[in-house]
C-alpha cells in the first residue's frame, strides 16, 4: 500500500510539473505575441501619420519641393481630395479596394483627415478611417492630435489621443488602443524624406478582445524612434505591465535598421521579431 501511495505521489507530482511547464510557455508566447501585436499597431500608426503628412506636403502646399516622384508612400493609385472650403477643412485620401504604395504596403479604404489647418501652426488635426486596411489589419476609430512646430529646428510636436481598433490578419483577434503620447516629427533633411524620424513618449492602453489590458509606458528619457528608412522602431524601451499580473520590458536596440527587439521577462532575455 505504502508503494503504491508512493508511485501516485510521483505521478501527481510530474503532472504538476508538466502543467506548470506548460502554463509557463504559454504564459511567454502569450506575452511575446502581446508585444508583437502592440508594436505592429505602432508601426502601423507611425505609418499611418507620414503618409497623412506626405498627402498634406503633396496636396496642401506644405512643401514647394514635394512631387510625387519625392513620395515615399503613396505612389500614383489613391486619389487625393482636400475642401479647402469646409470648416474644418477636409482631406481624404482613398485607396480603392486595392493600392501598393511606394513603401509595398498594400492599402483599401479611405483615411479622412480634418484640420483646422493644413498650413499653420498651431493647429488640430483629426484622422478617422473609413473601411480602411493596411496589410491585412483593418484599423478603425480615430486619432486626434494638436501640433505645434519649432520653426528653426524644424520639428513639429504632436499631443496626440488615440482611440483605435485593429483587427489583426490570421485570426489574431481584435484589440482596442487608448493612447496619450508626445510626439516629435523630426525633418532633419529637407530634400531626403528617408531621413525623418518620429519620436514617441507616454502611455497607452492595450485590451485584447480576450479581456487582457496591456498597459505601456514610454518613457521621455528613452523613447521609441520611428525611423522612416525601415518603416520600423529602431530604438526605445517599453514597459509593460498586464491585467493579469504580468510584466516585461521590450527594448528595441540602438538604432539599427532592423525588425528585432529583444523582450525581457522575469530576468530572462528573448530576441524577438516583429512581424
Amino acid at each position: 500500500m505504502k508503494r503504491l501511495n508512493f508511485i501516485l505521489a510521483i505521478c501527481l507530482s510530474l503532472i504538476a510539473f508538466n502543467s506548470c511547464q506548460k502554463n509557463e510557455i504559454s504564459t511567454t508566447v502569450d506575452e511575446i505575441l502581446l508585444s508583437q501585436q502592440e508594436t505592429q499597431a505602432d508601426e502601423a500608426l507611425a505609418d499611418i501619420d507620414l503618409l497623412v503628412d506626405e498627402a498634406i506636403d503633396l496636396n496642401a502646399g506644405q512643401l514647394k519641393s514635394a512631387t510625387l516622384e519625392s513620395s515615399i508612400f503613396l505612389g500614383e493609385c489613391p486619389v487625393v481630395t482636400v475642401d479647402k472650403t469646409a470648416s474644418p477643412q477636409v482631406m481624404t485620401i482613398d485607396f480603392g479596394t486595392s493600392c501598393t504604395g511606394k513603401d509595398g504596403k498594400i492599402r483599401s479604404g479611405k483615411i479622412i483627415v480634418t484640420s483646422t489647418s493644413f498650413k499653420t501652426f498651431p493647429s488640430v488635426r483629426t484622422k478617422a478611417f473609413d473601411n480602411f486596411i493596411v496589410d491585412g489589419k483593418k484599423i478603425e476609430g480615430t486619432v486626434v492630435k494638436t501640433i505645434s512646430k519649432d520653426q528653426e529646428n524644424n520639428i513639429r510636436t504632436a499631443q496626440l489621443q488615440e482611440d483605435i481598433t485593429i483587427t489583426f490578419p490570421n485570426a489574431e483577434g481584435s484589440a482596442k488602443r487608448v493612447a496619450n503620447l508626445t510626439r516629435q516629427y523630426q525633418r532633419n533633411a529637407l530634400t531626403n524624406r528617408d531621413d525623418n524620424q518620429i519620436v514617441s513618449w507616454g502611455t497607452v492602453e492595450f485590451a485584447r478582445i480576450s479581456g487582457v489590458t496591456v498597459t505601456k509606458t514610454i518613457q521621455a528619457e528613452s523613447p521609441l524612434v520611428f525611423s522612416v528608412a525601415c518603416h520600423h522602431i529602431v530604438s526605445g524601451i517599453v514597459l509593460i505591465s498586464t491585467s493579469n499580473n504580468h510584466s516585461w520590458k521590450i527594448d528595441y536596440g540602438n538604432g539599427e535598421c532592423d525588425n528585432i527587439a529583444t523582450i525581457t521577462i522575469n530576468g530572462k532575455t528573448k530576441e524577438i521579431r516583429i512581424r
